[in-house]
């Protein structure tokens, strides 16, 4: 839920420096302390879009890999043979050849 913060407080004290950030809720006139231990808080929409996106990518990766391991678990595994190379992606090898250039320099020209 949005929030703008709406005053900084500096508390010195003999056990040391504390910040404390009071926030406006979206919706409400009133401020209330931030308290970053209850709840998780983002400084704008770019870095929330960041950490959302990433969140997501994480459990899709997670939900993809327990479907992999319980398919090895459940099917069984089978090799399939390898496909032979046909004479067609022989010929498809790049052959280099020199030719001699009208001006009289060499080139060299990749031949499919």
């Amino acid at each position: 839920m949005p929030a703008q913060i709406t005053e900084e407080i500096l508390r010195r004290t003999i056990a040391g420096t504390e910040t404390v950030w009071m926030i406006q809720l979206a919706g409400s006139q009133k401020s209330v302390p931030l308290d970053p231990e209850a709840a998780e808080y983002f400084v704008s929409v770019d870095v929330l879009r960041n950490v959302l996106v990433s969140r997501t990518v994480q459990q899709v990766n997670t939900m993809i890999d327990r479907v992999v391991v319980t398919a090895s678990e459940i099917f069984p595994q089978t090799t399939q043979p390898k496909e032979e190379i046909s004479a067609y992606e022989d010929s498809a090898v790049e052959q280099t050849v020199n030719v001699l250039m009208p001006d009289g320099t060499r080139a060299k020209v990749k031949l499919p």
